[in-house]
């Protein structure tokens, strides 16, 4: 029987052991790019990043609430009221009867109330007054009906201008009653009013 001459397979006690791995040091930085720096001996590393900023733009302007722009037009409105209602504006002038004159124009006309609204008469109005005449003082009431044709007699008297078209308007007298006699009242009034209400915008006088 013949034997080989090949060697024996090396056993693990004929190689030498390997040399011990260094151990592994502390990582400082996983990212240095981003700004991360080595931690100081026996203190933590601090995060990098890891709080986003908030986005700063233009500071918002407040605005005024509905209530502050509501009260800003009440007090504007209040001051040009104000305003109007000491300048007259906006409304007819009230006057006495008795102090109406000759020419006169009146929104919303009524010959038997004891005051009227007098207007321009570039504005819309209901009556002019065209003519006056006083009775005599002294002496007693005449009675109505001479009156009233004394005060018929002005009207046709009267020198005013008139439209082509009068169907709208008619002539209204004025005069006083026994007792408005008797308290010194002598005044006879002449009117041309409209139908229509207030519809007139220009005087009948020349």
């Amino acid at each position: 029987m013949s034997t080989s001459n090949v060697p024996d397979a090396p056993r693990r006690e004929d190689f030498p052991p390997p040399p011990p791995r260094p151990a592994r040091s502390p990582r400082t930085a996983a990212f240095p790019s981003l700004g991360a720096e080595p931690a100081a001996e026996g203190r933590p590393l601090e995060p990098v990043g890891t709080r986003r900023q908030g986005r700063q733009g233009r500071p918002r302007r407040k605005r005024p609430s509905g209530w502050v722009l509501l009260a800003a037009v009440a007090a504007v409105g209040l001051i040009i009221w104000g305003i109007a209602a000491l300048a007259g504006i906006g409304r007819p002038a009230s006057v006495e009867a008795s102090a109406y004159a000759k020419g006169d124009c009146f929104a919303d006309f009524d010959a038997a109330a004891a005051s009227g609204n007098r207007v321009p008469c570039t504005e819309p109005h209901s009556a002019q007054l065209v003519g006056v005449e006083k009775a005599a003082d002294g002496g007693s009431y005449p009675g109505r009906d001479a009156l009233e044709q004394r005060a018929g007699q002005l009207c046709e008297a009267s020198d005013v201008k008139l439209p082509q078209d009068v169907s709208s308007l008619k002539q209204r007298s004025a005069y006083p009653n026994e007792d408005g006699w008797k308290s010194g009242d002598r005044r006879m009034d002449c009117y041309i009013v409209s139908t229509n209400g207030n519809t007139l915008t220009s005087s009948f006088l020349p």
